[in-house]
């Protein structure tokens, strides 16, 4: 008999905001999905769909006020739809380092020499 793997449960904060992302996606005429991020310092990994403008005009405002950092992740297109994923991460201020786990916007400004 096999064991199935359960979901870890979502912590009460990432569900608020989530809940509060889903009303905010409706008010903008978009749908939201959403995942789990691969770095620790991600609250959470938002997929956007709807039509492109519906979309591309939705975005600022949907993430805005949450207190957050928001990175694109990635946009696909298909003649129905299209959707854009963006990582949620805790504001840099907040972040401490991970070993081995840097973002791009992390690195020093200096020469890579």
């Amino acid at each position: 008999m096999q064991r199935r793997a359960t979901e870890p449960p979502v912590p009460v904060h990432v569900a608020k905001l989530r809940q509060r992302l889903r009303v905010r996606a409706a008010e903008l005429g978009v749908s939201v999905g959403f995942g789990d991020g691969r770095r620790q310092t991600d609250m959470t990994l938002v997929v956007v769909s709807g039509s492109r403008r519906a979309v591309l005009t939705a975005t600022s405002t949907l993430f805005d006020g949450l207190g957050l950092d928001v990175e694109a992740v990635r946009s696909a297109a298909t003649p129905e739809a299209y959707e854009a994923v963006f990582a949620l991460i805790r504001p840099k201020r907040e972040r401490r380092s991970v070993e081995g786990e840097r973002r791009a916007s992390e690195r020093g400004g200096g020469d890579p020499d």
